[in-house]
């Protein structure tokens, strides 16, 4: 059962993409609480584009 106290039992544990996953659902039902707490939630494209950068300087280095 996909509640919002669960998505934000997910949120405290650190578990972002499950909580998303189920504000996206509960969002899609309709529900206006799920779809402004789901644009509060942080994102991880910062992080990715961090990550693919020194990834590129990796793979520079090795060439």
């Amino acid at each position: 059962m996909e509640t919002e106290t669960l998505a934000e039992l997910y949120v405290k544990q650190g578990l972002i993409g499950r909580a998303r996953d189920i504000y996206r659902h509960l969002a899609e039902e309709g529900s206006e609480r799920a779809k402004r707490r789901l644009a509060e939630l942080p994102s991880a494209e910062g992080r990715i584009a961090i990550l693919e950068e020194l990834l590129g300087k990796v793979a520079a280095r090795r060439r």
